[in-house]
């Protein structure tokens, strides 16, 4: 018996197969795309925002620190002395704070130990070292002189950041700061209240201060939610300050904090 030859055929993916595995494939490498690139724009955001907090955490603390000090003598009964050593900082008798602008401003205090540093660190000279023998040794002893360190803390708008003036010295304190503001509270009728805040020089004591900083950190239009919008922290400060800041693309944070000022307020 003659058996039929049936013709060989080919065992596999045909064509169109292929082009659908070839389609799904894409759909999912699409889908994992997606998600990196979000994953991305989380972690890059989140970055920025942590060296916003950072950079403010630390701004609140030197203001916060330099401020608290001034004012500080060991002898109350003492009246704080005209001083004029610092350049572009002018005291009156009596004062601890001089406001320079709405974004400077002149701290001055006596060292209240050996180890006092000034805001950029430095060490008080051995001379002045020397005419401290313990903490508060002047309240006993009233002619005791003690050490003065007075201080310039400013805005430098072209390398976002703030400093410290200390003698003929000026350092950085703080960068990634877009702008800083003090305001100073004060009442004309009283000189141990305040009535009201000013971005200007008061014409009575300063009792208090306030600082706000708009700290920012660099950032891309594609970590943005959206690549037209301000950030709500920049159009707060524009609001507050009447400044017209309109990047769309960097990370903003406001921190700020209020001081009152030593031995002004009762």
């Amino acid at each position: 018996m003659n058996g039929e030859v049936l013709p060989y055929r080919q065992i596999g993916v045909s064509l169109i197969e292929l082009m659908v595995a070839m389609v799904i494939g894409l759909f999912l490498i699409l889908g994992v795309t997606q998600i990196f690139i979000s994953n991305q724009r989380t972690y890059l955001f989140q970055q920025a925002q942590m060296g916003n907090q950072e950079n403010g955490r630390f701004t609140l603390a030197i203001l916060s620190q330099e401020l608290l000090k001034a004012g500080y003598r060991s002898s109350l009964g003492a009246v704080i002395p005209a001083d004029n050593s610092l350049s572009g900082c002018s005291f009156p008798m009596g004062a601890s704070v001089v406001a320079l602008s709405e974004s400077s401003l002149c701290v001055q205090y006596q060292a209240t130990s050996k180890l006092d540093v000034s805001c950029q660190g430095a060490a008080l000279a051995m001379g002045d070292q020397d005419n401290i023998t313990t903490p508060y040794s002047a309240k006993s002893v009233p002619t005791t002189v003690r050490p003065k360190i007075v201080e310039k803390i400013a805005f430098d708008s072209a390398n976002k950041a703030i400093t410290c003036t200390s003698g003929a010295t000026t350092q950085q304190l703080v960068s990634g700061v877009q702008d800083l503001r003090f305001e100073y509270g004060s009442d004309p009728s009283d000189p141990k209240a305040v009535s009201k805040f000013s971005t200007t020089a008061p014409t009575g004591t300063i009792a208090a201060v306030r600082y706000s900083a708009l700290m920012q950190s660099p950032g891309t239009s594609t970590i943005r939610d959206s690549t037209t919008a301000i950030s709500s922290a920049l159009t707060d400060w524009n609001g507050r300050y009447g400044t017209s800041y309109n990047d769309t693309k960097g990370i903003y944070q406001i921190v700020q904090g209020t001081i009152m000022v030593r031995n002004q307020m009762p």
